[in-house]
């Protein structure tokens, strides 16, 4: 049998009875000057024939295609990123598909050529995913790279990592962990142990600092030794609980800086026949929507991840970088697992 032919965006437009840029206009995400019924006729015979747009030659024709690129150092196994489902959805919202690249920062060599693979498809924007400082290992061969994407005449928005020359949404990481301090003092613990994430990047560190400077700052001194480094995720956390387990005493309360790990941390209480809210209270960090179905419910810092993506969109849409930041802020949702102390 021979192939099928490729249906072309010519075909769409002779079927429909209307111009090949009004065929394009609706169906490459310009639809504004096209009238809905237009619009809806199109479409409908976009899908009888099977037509799928060209991105090649749409970037080839545009100098970028109806594409954004996303670079990211990991895609967790135990529960979503937040900031990745955050992407998607904005792009799906804009009608525009998403590459991803996963590659951690500190390997020069796979990023660089995952960099060099995006610039090829003409992304409307490279989106880059992180938590390094911009004096971590690789970063400097990072924006060496994506200076090129920008030459190109695509567009570069960093997404968790400040202080580059390229526009930037990130979360102030330190105001969550200090806020976090804050309603523990307020519901009565002092005695309060950290289960803290170990790997590449700020973002545990400046929870973690944020939440000891300020309990410091109210009057409690939270030593070295009840601050436990683990994998930054629900296993290390399942670790970290179980170290504070074998601990005598043990504390009134766990911070956990984020939720995979909080929800590990619970998961080994149970298993030990420990309560969690009236023996011992936990809380995490993020808001991840697995908390959902969590029991007790836990008490988290809320982050808006949804919004970074938001953000990070509008940023994309300036002609060129220009060292914009945007700083979110979270704020506690506290729920049974930190009960109020009497």
């Amino acid at each position: 049998m021979p192939p099928r032919r490729t249906v072309t965006l010519q075909d769409v437009a002779r079927e429909a009875g209307v111009s090949v840029s009004t065929a394009s206009r609706t169906l490459n995400g310009r639809p504004a000057k096209v009238g809905i019924e237009t619009q809806e006729r199109v479409r409908a015979i976009a899908r009888r024939l099977g037509y799928a747009t060209n991105l090649g030659a749409q970037a080839l024709v545009l100098g970028q295609s109806r594409a954004v690129g996303l670079i990211v150092g990991s895609v967790p196994e135990d529960y979503q990123n937040p900031v990745l489902a955050g992407i998607f959805r904005a792009a799906a919202r804009r009608d525009m598909v998403v590459t991803t690249a996963v590659s951690g920062i500190s390997d020069v060599e796979r990023t660089g050529q995952a960099v060099r693979q995006l610039r090829g498809q003409r992304p409307a924007t490279v989106f880059v995913v992180g938590t390094e400082g911009p004096d971590a290992p690789g970063v400097r061969e990072l924006l060496e790279e994506l200076a090129h994407v920008e030459s190109d005449g695509c567009r570069v928005v960093m997404i968790g990592i400040g202080g580059t020359p390229f526009d930037s949404v990130v979360v102030d990481d330190y105001q969550a962990g200090a806020v976090m301090a804050q309603t523990f003092f307020s519901l009565g613990y002092t005695d309060v142990s950290l289960l803290a994430g170990v790997g590449p990047g700020e973002l545990s560190a400046q929870r973690t600092s944020g939440f000891i400077e300020t309990m410091a700052s109210l009057g409690t001194v939270i030593p070295p030794t009840q601050v436990l480094w683990q994998e930054f995720s629900h296993d290390g956390g399942y670790r970290g609980a179980g170290e504070l387990l074998r601990r005598r005493p043990r504390p009134q309360a766990i911070f956990c800086v984020n939720d995979a790990m909080a929800i590990g941390a619970c998961v080994r209480l149970r298993e030990q026949g420990v309560r969690i809210g009236p023996e011992i209270a936990v809380a995490g960090c993020d808001d991840i929507p697995a908390l959902r179905d969590f029991d007790p419910p836990l008490t988290t810092m809320h982050l808006p991840w949804t919004e970074a993506a938001e953000h990070a969109f509008e940023l994309a849409s300036y002609e060129r970088s220009a060292e914009r930041a945007v700083v979110l802020k979270g704020h506690p949702v506290v729920r049974a697992s930190t009960p109020e102390r009497g």
